[in-house]
């Protein structure tokens, strides 16, 4: 079960070598994200408008909530995972993750390629995971893992078989950082180990990923960067583990509707003015927040984007009073439940 929320009200960040206070405007903005994970409703979509005067930090800190929201109640990932039985009736070729069954433990590892098959051999009942196949070259190495030993998590996204071309497979050591028991509500087992795609982040990848290195921890607890919170990764990235994923936001939306829509993340984050209008009517995400800094100079353009899907909306959201009577000085924040379906 999961603990239930955790806040970064009260943390501390490491700022110059120094340990500092978190000022409550970064926590509050976490919050933000927290309750917009909880927005998402069906196929409705939500969306939730944040005035600041810099986004400076703000998509790592709304990332960060949502992807404390969202991973509490996601014990395995619905229909994403399964024994060997039902790995047996899995199409060879696919990208998959393969979890140790017992939860992380020193010197276990998760590996992640592509699925060759589930089947007896003279070990006794195994999986097959090796590198793909390059036109004109052989295929990589395999690897066999016991059956009893671990499950098969399907991976909806991003990674392609193509990306494995002559690997053997990519190992990632299945272990919870230390401190993030008390900066994440979720079961941690089920966090580290496995892959679920919760928050998409668009804006200036360089920057946002940089960003998400800010180290952060609990009264008297180890530090972290909010990166082994996030599991923040680029969509070119294979093998990685991810619950975030960061898109520029020079790309082409029509490139990643389809495939972002599929994997249902709950949340899209929209990390700056010029974002917000290349990307709203993208409607990645059940849920999108879109951050516009004042001083931008598409600022009004972004605001009159935000307006103009309001005026299309079905109803205002009201904002807990919670969130309400802490708005840091500077900030304006509206949300609105919109019409139409995320496909």
């Amino acid at each position: 079960m999961a603990r239930g929320k955790t806040s970064l009200r009260g943390a501390f960040t490491l700022a110059d070598g120094r340990w500092q206070k978190l000022p409550e405007w970064a926590a509050w903005f976490s919050d933000v994200g927290h309750w917009a994970a909880g927005l998402r409703d069906g196929d409705s979509k939500a969306v939730v408008a944040l005035s600041v005067p810099t986004r400076e930090y703000l998509s790592v800190l709304l990332a960060y909530g949502v992807i404390n929201q969202a991973s509490q109640t996601e014990a395995v990932p619905t229909g994403s995972e399964g024994n060997f039985e039902q790995a047996k009736c899995l199409p060879v070729g696919n990208c998959v993750r393969v979890i140790p069954a017992k939860g992380p433990g020193q010197g276990r590892r998760v590996y992640t390629g592509v699925f060759g098959g589930a089947f007896k051999n003279h070990h006794g009942r195994v999986y097959e995971l090796a590198g793909s196949k390059s036109p004109g070259r052989r295929p990589g190495p395999v690897s066999w893992f016991p059956a009893d030993d671990y499950r098969l998590q399907l991976l909806r996204w991003p990674d392609l078989p193509e990306d494995y071309a002559d690997r053997h497979r990519f190992s990632e050591a299945f272990e919870v950082p230390a401190g993030a028991e008390e900066l994440l509500a979720s079961q941690l087992a089920n966090f580290y180990g496995r892959c679920s795609l919760h928050s998409v982040v668009i804006g200036v990848m360089n920057t946002v990923l940089a960003e998400a290195q800010v180290v952060v921890g609990a009264p008297g607890g180890p530090g972290l960067p909010l990166q082994d919170l996030l599991r923040l990764r680029a969509v070119h990235s294979p093998g990685s583990h991810y619950r975030s994923v960061v898109l520029s936001s020079r790309g082409d939306p029509e490139k990643y509707r389809d495939a972002v829509r599929s994997c249902q993340p709950t949340v899209a984050v929209l990390d700056g003015a010029a974002t917000v209008r290349r990307w709203l009517g993208a409607g990645l995400a059940g849920v999108t927040v879109a951050v516009v800094e004042r001083t931008s100079p598409t600022a009004l353009a972004a605001v009159d984007e935000l307006y103009g899907n309001r005026r299309r909306s079905v109803a205002d959201l009201n904002v807990p009073r919670d969130l309400g009577s802490r708005i840091p000085p500077g900030v304006e924040l509206l949300a609105w439940k919109g019409r139409g379906t995320a496909r």
